[in-house]
């Protein structure tokens, strides 16, 4: 065999396909890329501009509280009654949406709970150290100034202390202030002044996400890496020798040795392709980013009424919420960002003079699993098919451990063939 053909050959063993543009799926291909290996990401869109595109860039190892938490079910179907709640039902019954539902009640017992707490735990016990480094090599935005959670009652702040308890039981490191009144309105001005306290998480960090998205796409390029964009995955088809091919809508197939679905909503589609099959729901969360409208000086979550503020260089601040079950590529709905702004006016009373009509609204889908804990690794019977999705309100919180975690399965799988990796 000559040289040029010996060559071929091993290139085409160390072909890696990403299919996926957003946050998970570039991070996931930077690595991959870093590590020695030829990498193809397929963005179906434009890359980044799924739900990693206006979402707040909340980097929390500390909001880890699963969906399916004992009582939370009853509780979001009083919210679907009521109009203007964080989270609402906006999709018709279907099988698929049955199925989920199902599964969640089976994961909403204490004890499945609280195995989805610890898992949730260790995924994100070094995320903060994680996505710093990332910054560093990659030079994106990213603000260190922590995260302020103020309560408007005595009750929901005591509530609060005790899951902050928990997860310091399970490894939370992060640094944490409790403040009375008057020191949170000193920490935080914008913020109305007759609020029972709050509590400050000095170690959480927030990025703007279309920075991060933008250098990771540039880090993987120079890394070596392609990209992509306006292609769709058609299918999945392992070949002979463990390989697989990956069909496009424009015809341009792969031919590679490992796939990695990191394709948010879209991905139990793609994956049952290739003969995998996971549960998702996507949860539609929206925002809008007001230039001038509002200072803050750090992010700021209104866990009472489920809403995330965080604040970028340019001086706009981003509010976002909701968490509406919808199906796949549902519109936005201008309506539920109203709903946003008036549950958050009470704690940030600039909110009140803010007319929509003035700002375009954003809205993605972030994909869930029944027990809240992402699919990251092996799926499927056959070797070389990989997912990194269901990361729900984690997403840009899990990106870097994902990646690291998709890098070290692939790598494997790669050295288990004899392919050498750096």
């Amino acid at each position: 065999m000559s040289t040029r053909s010996t060559n071929t050959t091993q290139q085409a063993r160390r072909h890696v396909a990403v299919v996926g543009g957003g946050v998970i799926g570039l991070a996931s291909a930077y690595r991959l890329a870093r590590a020695g290996l030829d990498v193809t990401v397929l963005e179906r869109n434009e890359i980044g501009r799924g739900a990693s595109w206006g979402n707040a860039g909340w980097i929390v190892p500390t909001l880890i509280q699963p969906f399916n938490s004992p009582g939370v079910a009853a509780d979001a179907f009083r919210t679907f009654l009521r109009r203007g709640g964080y989270a609402a039902l906006r999709q018709l019954p279907s099988p698929r949406l049955a199925l989920w539902g199902l599964s969640f009640l089976r994961h909403s017992s204490a004890g499945r709970s609280e195995d989805s707490l610890q898992t949730l735990a260790v995924m994100a016990h070094d995320t903060a150290e994680a996505t710093g480094r990332l910054a560093e090599e990659l030079d994106f935005e990213v603000h260190r100034t922590g995260l302020l959670i103020p309560f408007a009652s005595e009750e929901a702040l005591a509530g609060y202390s005790g899951t902050q308890a928990r997860v310091e039981e399970l490894g939370y490191e992060g640094r944490g202030e409790w403040l009375d009144p008057e020191q949170l309105a000193q920490r935080e001005p914008s913020l109305s002044d007759d609020l029972a306290g709050g509590v400050h998480l000095l170690d959480e960090l927030t990025v703007r996400p279309d920075s991060m998205t933008s250098a990771l796409a540039r880090g993987f390029r120079e890394a070596g890496g392609e990209l992509r964009e306006h292609t769709s995955v058609t299918g999945l088809d392992e070949q002979p020798g463990g390989r697989w091919t990956v069909a496009t809508a424009s015809g341009a197939d792969l031919l590679v040795d490992a796939v990695v679905v990191a394709a948010g909503e879209h991905s139990p589609s793609l994956l049952r392709k290739g003969g995998a099959r996971i549960l998702l729901q996507s949860g539609r969360g929206c925002s809008v980013t007001l230039p001038g409208n509002l200072s803050l000086r750090q992010a700021v979550k209104i866990a009472e009424v489920q809403v995330a503020c965080a604040p970028f260089d340019s001086g706009e601040v981003r509010i976002s919420g909701t968490f509406d079950l919808v199906g796949r590529d549902a519109p936005t709905n201008r309506a539920r960002m109203q709903h946003v702004l008036d549950a958050a006016a009470p704690y940030l009373p600039g909110l009140a003079e803010v007319s929509l009509d003035d700002h375009e609204v954003w809205s993605g889908a972030r994909p869930t699993t029944p027990d809240s804990v992402p699919v990251v690794g092996p799926v499927g019977k056959k070797p070389g098919l990989f997912a990194a999705t269901g990361h729900g309100t984690l997403g840009m919180t899990l990106a870097a451990g994902t990646a690291n975690s998709i890098s070290t399965h692939v790598t494997r799988l790669m050295r288990s063939r004899g392919v050498h990796t750096t």
